[in-house]
């Protein structure tokens, strides 16, 4: 008998009896382990030179950083106990906490001086906005941090959270190149969880670090256990046995939502945390998708409503311009896609036609663990197929998929980008001129320095409605040149047990597992 599941079938009975003034007067229990469910293994566990999904869901909740952001998505001090902004906007100062990594060694201004210039500004795909704008980093105490800018750059804060910006331990990487240190795998951080252990293929444990400098926060689970589940149909079915307690949206099946939020032994959300676009990478380097008419082509043949309703469980808004619907300045009617490309075969006929292209195979290579991804590719290759354009699919294990991918070896690529709070974080890497190689960047080829510059100022700028003037600008030019398609704006899900409670008490649904705790 397996008796996680009886108990927590017990404890939905219980809930259903009672009466709501009980639950609120619910105290949060220490102990105990929660499971949490991943799609696949990371690359590596070390959110400072990826944006990788999985490697930010226990990053960051090992490391610590300057800021974080609550579930409003305002700044509030991490490590940084306080700091100021000079008026011009180009010199931030803080002030540090006290605080140790987990093998005790103290948390140092150099330590973060050396995260920023040696391992998230050269290598991390957002925070790389950011670094190129910084003209230095001084460290005149142990406890002050100060960053200098060449210009202003109003997304800096939303950037000096753990998953653009973790402090390293100095101590451990420096000398070694941040890419192949065997602390990537083993990490040490100052977080709320030490790591403890990771069996490949199967699970990867932390556990509550006593020592943890803020000392009100302290992890209320002894334990979390991230489990490794490739097959998407296991996945919800962990949630509905009782065999895990909390999955994201990220590796839910869309399909599968539904039927969790009817079982009353499951706790369901759904709505908007962070923006987030699902797009289509189409690769300009590679033979017949280097006119541009044969990408607009692609976007007239495939239907993006029946896409979202099919693939994604209705959860989403279809493709509503270069960088989505979720922040309004950034959207203009103008620059629509469902107007520009709406579903039409006839019309991609013609486009292809006109760009003298037929019989055109392309591979469509994408993450081998995102369900949605697959099942939006099988609708893609039957509508493509109907204007004569053969689509092979080619799945591949989440490490191989980036190699591949952020190296320009495909044709089309799906992919998804969370904005992090500011389309200048999260989306101008979608569309910013790039060399071949860095993951979560620029993998189509696509460079036009003339939207590089606007979206450099754009960046630069905090007034809201003059940043709306330059994104229009922008896009008027995206959408002509159009190496993205865009599919959908997301809509946030997640599943849990029913006894579990302290979910989404941060901004983004992976950060602050320390709140987690298990009603008994």
């Amino acid at each position: 008998m397996d008796l996680r599941k009886v108990g927590r079938v017990l404890f939905a009975l219980a809930l259903a009896l009672s009466a709501s003034p009980a639950l609120a007067q619910e105290q949060p229990v220490p102990g105990g382990t929660a499971i949490v469910v991943l799609g696949a293994d990371p690359e590596h566990l070390n959110p400072g030179i990826s944006t990788g999904y999985p490697v930010a869901a226990v990053g960051a909740n090992v490391y610590s950083a300057l800021l974080r952001q609550n579930s409003e998505g305002r700044p509030e001090g991490d490590l940084a106990e306080s700091w100021t902004v000079s008026e011009d906007g180009t010199v931030y100062t803080f002030t540090l906490r006290d605080a140790t990594f987990h093998d005790g060694t103290p948390v140092t201004s150099a330590d973060v001086a050396y995260s920023i210039t040696e391992v998230a500004g050269p290598n991390h795909g957002r925070f790389l906005n950011a670094f190129q704008r910084i003209e230095s980093v001084e460290t005149p105490d142990e406890k002050t941090v100060v960053i200098r800018l060449k210009e202003p750059y109003a997304p800096l804060i939303s950037l000096l959270t753990v998953f653009d910006m973790p402090v390293l331990p100095r101590h451990v990487y420096e000398g070694t190149d941040p890419l192949t240190n065997p602390a990537n795998f083993e990490p040490i951080g100052s977080g709320p969880f030490r790591f403890s252990q990771w069996v490949r293929g199967e699970r990867i444990e932390i556990v509550r670090y006593d020592d943890y400098f803020r000392h009100d926060e302290k992890a209320l689970l002894d334990r979390i256990v991230f489990r490794i589940v490739p097959q998407d149909i296991a996945r919800s079915t962990a949630i509905e046995l009782g065999e895990a307690d909390l999955l994201w949206g990220f590796y839910m099946p869309p399909a599968d939502f539904a039927r969790l939020e009817a079982d009353p032994n499951v706790q369901t959300w759904k709505g908007i945390s962070i923006p987030a676009l699902y797009f289509i990478f189409m690769n300009t380097e590679s033979e017949g998708l280097s006119d541009p008419r044969v990408r607009k082509a692609i976007a007239h043949a495939v239907d993006l409503e029946q896409v979202v309703e099919q693939a994604q469980g209705g959860l989403g808004q279809p493709g509503s311009g270069p960088f989505g619907a979720g922040f309004p300045y950034a959207y203009s009617e103008e620059t629509d896609y469902r107007t520009l490309y709406p579903y039409d075969p006839e019309r991609a006929r013609q486009l292809l036609a006109e760009a003298g292209v037929s019989n055109l195979t392309l591979r469509f290579v994408y993450d081998s663990a995102r369900g949605a991804f697959g099942a939006t590719a099988e609708i893609m290759r039957d509508q493509l197929r109907q204007v004569g354009i053969d689509l092979v699919i080619e799945p591949a294990e989440r490490a191989v998929m980036v190699e591949r991918v952020y190296n320009r070896d495909y044709d089309l690529s799906m992919q998804s980008f969370t904005s992090s709070g500011d389309p200048a974080i999260g989306y101008h890497r979608i569309y910013l001129t790039a060399e071949p190689g860095t993951p979560f960047v620029n993998a189509t080829g696509y460079s036009n320095p003339e939207v590089d510059a606007l979206l450099a100022q754009a960046a630069a700028v905090p007034d809201i409605d003059a940043r709306a003037e330059l994104y229009r600008q922008a896009m008027r030019i995206i959408a002509e040149d159009f190496p993205v398609l865009v599919v959908f704006d997301e809509l946030n899900t997640e599943a849990a047990s029913a006894n579990l409670r302290g979910m989404r008490t941060l901004l983004d649904q992976r950060d602050g597992l320390e709140f987690l705790w298990l009603a008994r």
